[in-house]
């Protein structure tokens, strides 16, 4: 907010000064008239950068269980390229990314926009799929940019890659609440390599050096899947675009769209997809948004 405050004054002052010298080039030399216009511009441009360059960077979603629900009370982890940089706490909140108002379950994650990040650079994720940031204005300027991540589930890693300047961000949330963390989990002992999260136990003396020994974090054990069928149905009886059949998956709606709608490469957004696909699939809501192996749904195919 200081910082803010500190631009808008500047941005009176250049407008005071730019005013004055332009109200003397009646008396002044034409040199002297040429010099009050470069200054004016210098002002102008450095304002204009200023303002266009978000103060943070912000990652926000909403936690939910295997059935939908929403979760409070899960530590969520930042890290830039294998470090801890930041953590917070699922909450009842008003993420200015959703635009959905308060709800529970929602976290956000803000660090200094230090490598001056805008929507001019490409967003990757893990598989290389081009991302949208979204960017909030302030009071002065543009506020920050980030992206809002929906209905994770504990024990999830989503990857976020800057290649234009080396960076990759992974978003953590932890597998179990704040209060049944042990000490491996805390703030200063986490560190991500690839997918997964190692924590530094004890520092060992060898050859006049200092070697971490590192241990992999005990993960709980994922839920076993069935043997996974897609099947593209001979008509398109289903709707002019729900003709692929899903059995032996257990997931929610977000898993679903990212593995086999998104991940297949089509184009459908979450936001449709998660509204639609119960209209297809109406045993989704008895079920509480879950899908099950034993059961048959039909999603979006690019064929």
């Amino acid at each position: 907010m200081s910082r803010l405050i500190n631009l808008f004054f500047a941005f009176l002052i250049g407008l005071f000064l730019g005013g004055f010298l332009l109200f003397g080039q009646t008396a002044c030399s034409q040199p002297q008239q040429d010099a009050a216009k470069e200054f004016i511009g210098a002002v102008s441009t450095s304002v204009d950068d200023t303002l266009e360059t978000p103060t943070e960077l912000v990652f926000a979603g909403q936690i939910a269980d295997e059935a939908g629900r929403w979760q409070n009370g899960f530590v969520v982890v930042l890290f830039k390229n294998g470090e801890e940089i930041s953590r917070t706490t699922s909450r009842m909140m008003n993420a200015g990314l959703s635009n959905n108002g308060p709800m529970d379950g929602v976290f956000e994650l803000r660090v200094p926009n230090q490598y001056e990040l805008t929507l001019t650079h490409d967003v990757y994720d893990e598989t290389n799929n081009l991302l949208e940031m979204k960017t909030v204005p302030g009071m002065v300027g543009t506020r920050y940019i980030g992206r809002w991540l929906e209905e994770l589930t504990p024990n999830d890693i989503k990857t976020f890659q800057v290649a234009g300047k080396q960076l990759t961000y992974s978003v953590v949330v932890l597998p179990v609440p704040e209060a049944e963390l042990t000490e491996g989990y805390q703030a200063g002992h986490l560190r991500l390599n690839g997918k997964t999260l190692i924590t530094d136990q004890t520092d060992v003396i060898a050859d006049g050096g200092i070697v971490v020994a590192a241990t992999a974090v005990p993960q709980p054990t994922a839920t076993p899947q069935h043997a996974i069928e897609l099947v593209l149905l001979p008509t398109q009886n289903n709707g002019a675009d729900w003709h692929l059949q899903l059995t032996g998956y257990y997931g929610n709606r977000w898993d679903v769209w990212e593995r086999f709608v998104a991940g297949y490469g089509h184009p459908m957004s979450w936001e449709t997809f998660k509204e639609d696909v119960l209209a297809h699939n109406p045993q989704l809501v008895d079920d509480g948004f879950v899908f099950y192996p034993e059961k048959v749904y039909f999603l979006p195919s690019t064929q």
